[in-house]
């Protein structure tokens, strides 16, 4: 009984008591009240930005900072206040600070009030790469695909940042995404074609409207952009082997192919001709089919010359005789071009030399000078004239004494120093285009192409009128004109003669006077009939 009644004591006094001290505490944490969520302010923020108001309830309760984070806040009678801007990239913490706030009054329990400063990040910083240039060098041959550079912008602000380049157009490179500034080959690339590429690269922290230059994506919202300069040089790589000069450039998909059809030259049967071969289209020769490696060349006769008559300059490729040919007939030799450095890069072209029987007569016209003829009127493809009462067509022709008939058929006929004219292969004339001039003059050239000797002989050609045209030069001279009136007049003189005759005898009556005034007007006739002909003449 005791015992219970002890604790009964106890309770009640233990309740009588905070019946007592309840009101009070309860209206403790009445006097001082912040929000329970987070509070926001944007970086940045101006100094005396307010951050929250702290509710007392009741006159002389005292406010403390406990906790300042930075020592960025103070109070200001019941607000809390930011004593400076914040930024959002220097604060140890910028997703929340913590600030603790004490609340007193005389008679009450002290209470801490925690207010929670969330700092709202802005995009108030500027993209930056770490060079404003950059240069990057790649191998002509790289695969499409392959990145010859990762070149990153940084953000203090932590956005997300958009990539573009510029020129959008290139075809030779381009970004992985514009999420990743990882430069991609887009294209096989040629040193021959293309040696150096300038690039920009843009770091945008807005989402881009289009692929051109980064802009902003909304007019009102801040847009911050980074450039930088990006020099991409292309390197030449020995790719290539030699090329015979002179050749073809063709192209094969990526590959460019120097197609050179060989050489040709001459030499005397049993003859040793000293020096280097005279060759076409010229000396054999060979340069690196890489643009500007310039690699030495070296030269080597590897087929046809297996009875030692040829020899080749190992530096130069000039080809000389060791010894006489003793066989009439092309020689067909084998030339291999390689690298010095890099025997793998090599190529071949062929070279035939024709072994001839020696020429003692060069080809020689029947004349040394011709004189042709056209008319005024002739146009391409007439033909030059032999004379001009004909139109018989003017033909050259040229003997090689060295054949037996004086007919080589190894000569091939050529017009010098002339537009008007071609001549064709059996040496007769025709004319090009219609001739403006009075006369024009050229050199006809006989070439044996078998020994390349040759022959000339000059032509004159003149211009005269059409057939049925009298020219000036052909109408009657002075001394035709006298002739032809001394004529006349002796025809005149006879008729008045025989006239007179008759007129007599018909006096004495003859009867033979009218067979004789027959004749004389057979004669006055005839008289008019020749000068009707003669004045009608061209």
């Amino acid at each position: 009984m005791d015992m219970q009644f002890k604790r009964k004591s106890t309770t009640t006094i233990f309740g009588c008591v905070f019946a007592l001290f309840l009101p009070k505490i309860c209206f403790a944490e009445k006097i001082c009240t912040v929000p329970s969520e987070p509070v926001t302010i944007k970086e940045n923020n101006t100094d005396d930005t307010v951050v929250v108001h702290i509710n007392t309830t009741t006159k002389d309760v005292t406010l403390n900072l406990t906790e300042n984070p930075g020592n960025a806040f103070y109070l200001r009678g019941s607000e809390l206040i930011a004593k400076k801007g914040l930024d959002f990239e220097t604060l140890s913490s910028p997703e929340e600070l913590t600030v603790q706030v004490r609340c007193n009054k005389t008679g009450f329990r002290s209470n801490t009030l925690i207010v929670i400063v969330r700092v709202e990040n802005i995009n108030d910083n500027t993209p930056s790469f770490g060079q404003s240039e950059y240069t990057l060098n790649v191998n002509e041959l790289t695969p499409v695909n392959t990145s010859i550079g990762l070149i990153e912008a940084i953000d203090d602000d932590s956005e997300v940042l958009y990539y573009s380049i510029e020129p959008t157009l290139n075809r030779y490179f381009r970004l992985e995404t514009m999420y990743t500034p990882n430069i991609l080959v887009n294209k096989v690339l040629d040193y021959d074609v293309l040696q150096q590429v300038k690039l920009i690269l843009y770091a945008q922290d807005t989402p881009l409207p289009s692929q051109h230059a980064p802009m902003p994506s909304q007019p009102s919202e801040r847009s911050f952009t980074a450039t930088a300069t990006i020099t991409v040089n292309i390197k030449d790589i020995d790719n290539r082997p030699p090329w015979f000069q002179p050749c073809t450039r063709v192209t094969s998909g990526n590959a460019k192919i120097c197609l050179s059809l060989g050489y040709r030259g001459r030499v005397n049967l049993t003859e040793k001709q000293d020096g280097a071969l005279q060759l076409q289209p010229g000396p054999v020769y060979a340069r690196d089919g890489d643009k500007s490696r310039n690699e030495e060349i070296s030269y080597k006769i590897v087929r046809g010359n297996e009875d030692n008559i040829f020899q080749i300059d190992e530096n130069s490729g000039n080809i000389s005789m060791l010894k006489p040919a003793d066989i009439a007939g092309p020689i067909s030799l084998l030339v291999l071009a390689s690298q010095v450095l890099n025997r793998d890069q090599f190529a071949t072209t062929s070279v035939i030399i024709d072994v001839m029987k020696k020429s003692r007569n060069p080809p020689r016209f029947e004349k040394e000078r011709y004189e042709g003829y056209v008319y005024i009127s002739s146009g391409p493809e007439n033909m030059v004239l032999r004379d001009r009462t004909t139109n018989r067509p003017f033909r050259v022709r040229a003997r090689d004494e060295d054949f037996a008939s004086g007919i080589n058929p190894d000569i091939r006929y050529e017009v010098q120093y002339s537009s008007y004219v071609n001549i064709t292969t059996d040496g007769f004339i025709l004319l090009k285009k219609a001739v403006r001039t009075d006369s024009f003059a050229l050199q006809l050239r006989a070439v044996d192409v078998s020994t390349g000797e040759s022959g000339t002989a000059a032509l004159s050609v003149l211009v005269i009128p059409s057939a049925g045209v009298q020219s000036p030069d052909e109408s009657f001279r002075a001394g035709d004109m006298a002739l032809l009136g001394f004529v006349m007049a002796a025809l005149l003189v006879l008729c008045l003669i025989v006239i007179g005759y008759l007129i007599s005898r018909v006096k004495k009556g003859n009867p033979d006077a009218f067979k004789l005034s027959e004749v004389s007007i057979f004669s006055s006739k005839l008289m008019f009939r020749v000068m009707l002909e003669v004045y009608s003449a061209p």
